[in-house]
């Protein structure tokens, strides 16, 4: 049972929550999400039982992220089933054999997105979307399929040692066998700290930690490796033995960036360091609700920024004016609705604008005149004519009424 101070209700109809706990055991994405903005962190892992049964805020599906799981899905399954056989690499001769078993690389990806789409059944932000995320990731399989090609292609494998068996699977938590072992997770209890490396290949010398990234290059990925090089120096479970990482691999859709791991001192300090972050990660998340670091680059791509007071507080510092002159941009809007001005068309009450007009896709957008609204990822133009401020919104647009009609009206919130 929650108690008072657990609970919380957001300024958006119908959004109650329940704040998360203090994480036992922290990941590099979790603990890196917390110091940027802690309020985000909570807001995105509260329960909200009003809206589904699942942990978390509903996330909004964007495709680059439905690309980045397909691919990871797709490339765990095929490094299992090559390593599994026994394989070398993907020009070994029992490859093709084995690649054909899981159906080959059409059918494989064909399955991975229907596996990624089924992970969207049930999420609220994604009902009306589905035939259209559907159409838009089925476009991009040619073009994942041949970075999944060129990324496996690099990618050495060593088969078992005599004396152990091929499973294709980590044991749980016992000695990492001599071998290539795809999604080792990694666990250093007395740093409360876990990761889930992509690929750690081991022989009698120690071991090659992959992380396979589908994004652009950046100095996090080879921070988030060094991080599991000291997971796998503290974890006693599968590295028994104190066995050392000899080399740090990032492996991009075009190319490998190799990296040496750090020294016995150098994970030392990035212990103490990691400590240090953590205990001040948690300082700020207790008590609920923790501070807010409204700013551009953090608010851009938040899940939950309808439901942080801050960013709205801090969008009203920017001038409707200054953001309506960059025709075409993105913004989200804070306003109400003041009336009905043609069947898919209204007119809102924006602080520091007086009136602007949104275009709606429906004659029935998810508000009546009066509400007081939140609406994001709208698009942005002037009339010539008359400089009126137009809002657009477009099948990825979101409506959220709140509770009460806004002590001041509304604000218009760059995206760039």
């Amino acid at each position: 049972m929650s108690t008072a101070e657990e609970q919380f209700q957001t300024a958006v109809r119908g959004v109650e929550g329940v704040w998360p706990a203090t994480p036992s055991m922290w990941s590099y994405s979790s603990l890196s999400e917390a110091e940027e903005c802690p309020r985000r962190w909570m807001l995105s892992r509260a329960r909200y039982p009003t809206i589904w049964e699942r942990e978390g805020y509903p996330p909004r599906p964007i495709l680059a992220g439905l690309i980045g799981n397909t691919t990871h899905r797709a490339l765990e399954l095929i490094l299992g089933t090559l390593q599994a056989r026994g394989c070398v690499s993907v020009s070994d001769p029992s490859a093709v054999e084995a690649l054909r078993d899981i159906g080959g690389f059409s059918r494989l990806l064909a399955d991975t997105v229907t596996a990624e789409l089924e992970t969207l059944q049930g999420n609220p932000r994604a009902a009306d979307q589905l035939a259209s995320i559907r159409e838009r990731l089925l476009r991009e399989v040619p073009a994942i399929r041949e970075r999944l090609q060129a990324t496996v292609s690099r990618t050495p494998l060593q088969p078992p040692s005599d004396d152990q068996p091929i499973t294709g699977t980590q044991p749980s938590r016992g000695p990492l066998a001599r071998g290539s072992h795809p999604e080792v997770k990694l666990r250093a209890e007395g740093l409360r700290l876990i990761g889930r490396a992509d690929l750690i290949t081991l022989d009698d010398d120690g071991c090659v930690i992959t992380d396979y990234k589908t994004g652009a290059p950046s100095e996090q990925h080879a921070d988030q490796l060094r991080l599991y090089a000291l997971l796998w120096s503290r974890d006693n479970a599968i590295n028994p033995g104190g066995l050392p990482v000899r080399r740090l691999v990032v492996a991009y859709a075009t190319h490998d960036e190799m990296f040496d791991p750090p020294s016995a001192r150098d994970l030392e300090t990035l212990a103490g360091t990691l400590s240090k972050r953590i205990a001040k990660a948690e300082g700020n998340l207790s008590p609920p609700p923790a501070p807010a670091n409204p700013a551009p680059d953090v608010c851009r791509n938040c899940n939950v920024r309808h439901l942080c007071e801050d960013y709205w507080v801090a969008a009203r510092a920017m001038s409707a004016r200054e953001a309506s002159s960059q025709a075409a941009m993105f913004v989200d809007c804070e306003a109400v609705i003041a009336t009905r001005n043609g069947s898919r068309s209204w007119l809102l009450s924006v602080a520091g604008e007086g009136r602007a007009l949104l275009r709606t896709p429906t004659e029935t957008p998810g508000f009546a005149a009066g509400d007081s609204v939140r609406l994001l990822g709208l698009t942005l133009s002037a009339n010539e004519d008359s400089a009126e401020v137009i809002l657009t919104m477009t099948q990825f647009s979101e409506v959220f009424v709140l509770r009460e009609r806004a002590q001041q009206p509304g604000v218009l919130a760059g995206l760039g």
